[in-house]
């Protein structure tokens, strides 16, 4: 009617307040947005829609590796064992093969403990020696087009304690040994071999049934 005033229902007339949830998700969101402000202006920034476009973001995340060089004996194919050469005065020969795993190129070296076929406990009159030395070849074969290796040298100059050089005088390192230029992985044909023609040293050798010498071979990853 006219003059009344109007009323409205109740349902029109309650305003409806934000929940706590309502507040804190506002604030996230402001947080979010105030936190992307400062980003640098040359990463942009992309939003996915659910349906929109674009629907989906591809990030890129490069992802990088390497494999380092390593050198050892294959297992159980060090150069090992021993050999009697019979009369030290006489000439011998005896090879040791080995079998290497090493995946870049390397160097190997000797190390000879006495410097030759050394006598202990025996007296050394004058004129005599207790001392025969010997030689030693090492010879390194590669994987397929690599080339071959070899060297010799004296046991008197594969001593540690020696100021002599030799071409694998040990221990092996990255700058000292015998070198090959490649890898050489599970191939056959390398060995140690120690040798030498009948003894012909300015002194006699000492009567002993003690003559020994032992020799210790190491590799080195020689990039």
């Amino acid at each position: 009617m006219a003059g009344e005033p109007l009323t409205l229902p109740n349902t029109a007339r309650i305003q409806r307040k934000p929940s706590r949830l309502e507040w804190i998700v506002g604030g996230m969101l402001l947080v979010i947005a105030m936190g992307a402000a400062g980003v640098s202006s040359a990463q942009a920034q992309v939003t996915a829609y659910a349906g929109g476009s674009p629907s989906n973001i591809v990030l890129s995340i490069p992802v990088t590796a390497s494999v380092g060089g390593r050198c050892g004996f294959a297992p159980g194919q060090a150069p090992s064992g021993s050999t009697n050469v019979g009369e030290v005065n006489n000439a011998f020969s005896a090879d040791f093969p080995f079998t290497l795993e090493c995946t870049v190129p390397f160097r190997a070296a000797v190390i000879s403990q006495n410097g030759g076929l050394l006598a202990t406990g025996t007296a050394t009159p004058s004129g005599y020696a207790n001392l025969a030395p010997y030689l030693v070849d090492l010879n390194l074969v590669g994987d397929v087009g690599v080339t071959p290796t070899s060297a010799t040298c004296d046991t008197g100059d594969l001593q540690t304690a020696s100021g002599a050089t030799c071409t694998f005088k040990g221990p092996a390192s990255a700058s000292q040994g015998l070198r090959l230029n490649g890898s050489s992985y599970d191939v056959s044909g390398s060995y140690l071999r120690v040798h030498r023609a009948a003894y012909a040293g300015p002194a006699i050798l000492v009567a002993s049934n003690t003559y020994a010498d032992a020799l210790t071979v190491t590799v080195s990853v020689s990039p």
